[in-house]
């Protein structure tokens, strides 16, 4: 069966690295594509279709950004399920702080410096907490598309989707700084889990993976 991963904002198949799954299953990564100017996270998602084969059953793994995107989705094809990492099924209240800096990041003529750079504050929010994981956050950023990081950016704080997608199975780390424990209701969660953990604990995400990619493929 072929699982299509989606990465996060602005990250890449790297992120997977120490992923390691069944050799049932047939790994695909889906690639970024350039947004087009004010598109909708739905339509975005549709977009991303030609990468995929829907006329076999096949399953989706969204981490964080690609979360979001796996459930729009899900309103177009029929996955025999989602797994979202680090993500939200739905929209999450997002403080009038981080509004205002996200419309401050996005007005400024230094945001794409700032947003693709690496310091204390996103170390500290995506849980980079290791040299390891600073120089591959550090590598993620400088690598990202700045206009598909302001676009993200946006869509992400305005994303009001209501329900839930169906056959969607959520993990979640209690310590991730960027999308709150306290505004999630996942379905596993991982002790101490920074919005890193697919890469900081990888050895327990790939057996959780494992169990319910099957148990979906039976």
């Amino acid at each position: 069966m072929n699982v299509y991963f989606l990465s996060g904002l602005g990250a890449d198949k790297r992120v997977f690295d120490k992923i390691k799954l069944d050799h049932a299953f047939n790994v695909r990564h889906i690639e970024w594509i350039k947004p087009l100017k004010k598109e909708t996270l739905a339509h975005y998602a549709g977009r991303l279709l030609p990468q995929m084969d829907t006329t076999q059953p096949f399953q989706l793994v969204g981490l964080s950004f690609g979360g979001m995107i796996a459930s729009e989705l899900s309103d177009i094809v029929n996955p025999k399920q989602i797994i979202i990492i680090s993500s939200t099924s739905t929209g999450v209240p997002v403080s009038k702080f981080y509004q205002g800096l996200i419309k401050f990041l996005l007005l400024s003529p230094f945001a794409a410096p700032f947003l693709r750079s690496t310091n204390s504050f996103t170390y500290k929010y995506f849980g980079a907490d290791t040299p390891e994981l600073k120089t591959l956050l550090k590598v993620i950023l400088h690598d990202t598309d700045s206009k598909f990081l302001k676009w993200a950016l946006t869509r992400i704080s305005s994303w009001d989707r209501k329900t839930k997608a169906p056959n969607l199975f959520h993990i979640h780390g209690t310590a991730d700084h960027l999308i709150q424990y306290k505004h999630v209701q996942p379905d596993i969660s991982i002790e101490g889990g920074g919005h890193l953990m697919i890469y900081a604990q990888a050895d327990e995400i790939s057996g959780i993976l494992n169990r319910k990619l099957k148990e979906a493929a039976e």
